[in-house]
């Protein structure tokens, strides 16, 4: 055999056996481009995990026919900054540009039943405002308390004067709904000043479900835990990024995590609560539930027709229960007004 026919056999050859592995190993195709690797992420391999890729329509309807009640929104937003000229616009309501919390279902809903929405804005300057032992009245906060019925918060980073007025707020049969996040823990002073207020608890991290879940692990869906105005028509809700949550009061628990749900800080399966209450106050480890996308959601829409009943059905009256003026002097007593008593005479004793 000549040179070239040697040559050309041997080509012929490995032309064969580099084609023939290519085809058996599967990494030749029609346009010579490797196919894409198939994803070996656990929580996005199977359809089974999406419980429901399609959102439907969120109905938010309210059974209430309570009269016009005065609601406070506190969507958390920076005291420092521009500022919208509409407060509205930062729950919603004027384009995503503006937005820094959407709440529309949840905000709609009460307006379109006759009652008051009012956005708490902070001052900037009030931020700054020094604590001194004779200073009195209530904070910005605290006299936009003093004029509302219910109060819908997304922070935790209230100061002392703040936490006072939101405790007597609750005190005189305001209702309230903290709305907390896995992150607030960060926000100083942190959740435990206003956990300690309000007599509710936040554990650290978050629930995830890799075995079902809305479109992703960290979107984990609730079950009541038993029948109450706030469960009522309610199957399960969906959370899209939720810390557990409760309070100190014996069966408030209302919605927990469907089996499957572990918590972050622990990869331990969990059966936390989602949401709870305790009388007039409802705490729920999650922010974004209420928005627009989120609430059609499962049922979503009908737990927040729900939360909105719940906010408007008080005894509250704040012409005749305004937050308290905060006492004066460092040695001042705290809690109810105390009847006057009579003066007494000073007498020569020493200690």
């Amino acid at each position: 055999m000549s040179r070239i026919g040697v040559l050309a056999a041997a080509f012929l050859v490995t032309f064969a056996t580099i084609a023939g592995g290519a085809a058996i190993a599967g990494y030749a195709t029609a346009d010579s481009a490797a196919p894409a690797p198939e994803i070996e992420n656990e929580h996005y391999q199977s359809a089974d995990v999406i419980k429901d890729d399609d959102p439907g329509e969120a109905t938010v309807t309210m059974e209430s026919d309570a009269e016009s009640q005065t609601i406070v929104i506190d969507p958390g937003v920076e005291a420092a900054g521009g500022l919208p000229t509409s407060p509205l616009a930062l729950i919603g309501f004027g384009g995503p540009e503006v937005t820094d919390r959407d709440v529309r279902p949840l905000a709609n809903a009460l307006i379109e039943n006759g009652h008051d929405v009012r956005v708490y804005t902070p001052d900037p300057s009030s931020q700054q405002r020094p604590t001194r032992p004779d200073e009195t009245g209530p904070t910005p906060l605290g006299e936009d308390l003093a004029e509302a019925d219910a109060f819908v918060t997304f922070r935790t980073d209230y100061d002392d004067d703040e936490l006072a007025d939101i405790e007597t707020f609750v005190e005189e049969d305001g209702r309230m709904i903290l709305a907390t996040e896995p992150d607030a823990a960060f926000d100083p002073p942190g959740a435990a000043s206003l956990d300690a207020t309000l007599g509710t608890t936040t554990e650290p991290g978050y629930v995830y479900n890799m075995e079902e879940n809305d479109l992703n692990y960290q979107r984990v869906y609730a079950e009541p835990t038993g029948d109450s105005t706030l469960t009522e028509g309610v199957d399960r809700a969906m959370f899209s990024t939720a810390t557990p949550v409760g309070t100190a009061a014996d069966g408030g628990d209302e919605f927990r995590p469907i089996d499957g749900s572990e918590l972050s800080t622990t990869r331990a399966a969990t059966e936390a609560p989602l949401l709870a209450r305790d009388d007039g106050v409802v705490v729920v480890g999650d922010g974004d539930f209420l928005s627009p996308e989120n609430a059609q959601r499962a049922d979503n829409d009908v737990l927040i027709g729900n939360l909105a009943d719940f906010l408007v059905e008080n005894d509250r009256d704040p012409e005749t229960q305004p937050p308290e003026t905060q006492p004066e002097g460092p040695t001042a007593p705290t809690g109810p007004t105390q009847p006057p008593t009579e003066p007494t005479e000073p007498t020569n004793e020493t200690a």
